[in-house]
C-alpha cells in the first residue's frame, strides 16, 4: 500500500508536507552561510542554530518519509536537539516549554540517551511557577518530563491536580493527555492505546495542527510519537494502528555511532 493511503482523509495533506518539507531541502537553508555566522559569532547565532536545528529536523522527516532509512533519520533528529542544546548554552530562557518539549521528540526517537539525559536534567529553561498551575501549558511540558525520568507517582498526583482544576478554552484538550498520564503512571496498557488513539483520531490531528512544526504537520503527530516513546522507553511496548506514530520509530534503538556532522557541535 502506498505510504500515504493509510492516512485516509489526511493522505492529500500529508502528501503537501513532505512536499513542503522537500521544497525548503531544495532551497530554503543556506547552510553554509548560517555555519559561518555560528562558528565567527556574527549576526545572530542563536537564531542560526536554531534554522539550523530546523533543517536538520527537515533532513530527517525526509530520510523517513522518501526513503524509510530509519538510522538516518535518527542521527539527523540527534543532530537537530544537539543544536537546541547549543542554543541554549548561548542563550537559554524559561518561556515556552511546551515547544521546547516538543522539539525534544527528536532527542527521545534518536535514543541517544545522553541528549534525552541532558534535556530532563536542563533546570534553566524550567518555569517552577508556571509548570505547577494546572491551567498553563508548562504543566503538561513538565508532566512529559517527569515522565521521561520515570517519577510517576509525582506523574499520578499531578494528574489528580489538573482534574481538579482543569484548563479552560483551547488547553482544554489537553486533559486528554491527563487520561495519558494517568494510564502510564498505573501501567495500564489499554489504557495508554486506547488514549493515542483519540489523540490521533482526524479530529485531533485537526486541533493539534497549530501545534506542531511546519515539518510535522499533517505526518505524524508529536504528542502521539513522545507518549507512545515514553511508553516503550519503561517498557510498556503500546501499539496502535496509526500513520501518526511510526510503529518502526517506537523499540529503543540507540544508534552505533552519532555524527554531529558540524564541527562546532563535535
Amino acid at each position: 500500500m502506498n505510504l500515504f493511503e493509510s492516512y485516509g482523509p489526511g493522505k492529500a495533506r500529508a502528501k503537501d508536507r513532505l512536499e513542503h518539507t522537500k521544497s525548503h531541502l531544495d532551497g530554503g537553508f543556506d547552510v553554509e552561510k548560517l555555519i559561518a555566522y555560528i562558528e565567527q559569532s556574527l549576526g545572530n547565532p542563536v537564531a542560526c542554530a536554531g534554522r539550523l536545528s530546523s533543517h536538520a529536523f527537515a533532513k530527517g522527516i525526509h530520510a523517513w518519509f522518501e526513503t524509510a532509512n530509519l538510522e538516518v533519520m535518527k542521527n539527523w533528529f540527534y543532530v537537530s536537539e544537539c543544536l537546541h542544546k547549543y542554543q541554549f548554552m548561548l542563550q537559554s530562557d524559561k518561556m515556552n516549554l511546551l515547544p521546547k518539549t516538543l522539539d525534544f521528540m527528536r532527542a527521545l526517537v534518536s535514543d541517544n540517551a545522553s541528549l534525552i539525559d541532558w534535556f530532563c536534567n536542563c533546570n534553566e529553561i524550567i518555569d517552577e511557577k508556571r509548570i505547577q498551575s494546572t491551567t498553563t501549558a508548562d504543566f503538561l511540558a513538565y508532566q512529559i518530563i517527569l515522565a521521561v525520568k520515570g517519577d510517576f507517582s509525582q506523574v499520578a498526583e499531578r494528574c489528580l491536580q489538573m482534574i481538579a482544576k482543569p484548563p479552560s478554552g483551547p488547553k482544554k484538550i489537553f486533559m486528554l493527555d491527563n487520561d495519558f498520564f494517568m494510564a502510564l503512571a498505573s501501567g495500564d496498557v489499554l489504557g495508554m492505546e486506547s488514549t493515542l488513539t483519540k489523540l490521533t483520531s482526524p479530529a485531533s490531528i485537526k486541533k493539534r495542527l497549530d501545534i506542531e512544526s511546519g515539518f510535522s504537520e499533517g505526518l505524524i503527530s508529536t504528542f502521539g510519537v513522545i507518549y507512545a516513546k515514553i511508553a516503550w522507553c519503561h517498557g510498556y511496548e503500546v501499539r496502535v494502528d496509526t500513520p501518526y506514530i511510526p510503529v518502526e520509530w517506537l523499540p529503543i534503538k540507540p544508534l552505533t555511532n552519532y555524527d554531529p556532522i558540524y564541527s562546532f557541535l563535535k
